[in-house]
């Protein structure tokens, strides 16, 4: 495995563990208050990842595991865009 491929299936792998947080964090209605802290949290460290992965070179052999990390990065920050925005008017 090259280097570029191993750098993309760390970020991919990151993105899935953080997609898999995020979808966890989706509770039911009486629990958005106590999940606003760790949904916040995420989002960040998602966006982070998502900044990151943007600045480092592509290269044309590894662009489908590219585009999947950046499906799950995307996929997290909508869960908890999703959890914050439905807490808001909650708590």
């Amino acid at each position: 495995m090259r280097g570029s491929q191993g750098t993309t299936l760390l970020f991919l792998a990151l993105a899935v563990v953080l997609f898999f947080f995020s979808l966890t964090l989706l509770p039911a209605v009486e629990f958005y208050c106590r999940f606003q802290r760790p949904a916040m949290f995420l989002l960040m460290i998602q966006i982070l990842l998502l900044a990151i992965r943007a600045r480092v070179p592509r290269i044309s052999e590894d662009r489908a595991l590219w585009v999947a990390t950046l499906v799950f990065v995307t996929l997290g920050i909508v869960f908890n865009f999703v959890l914050l925005a439905m807490s808001r008017g909650k708590c």
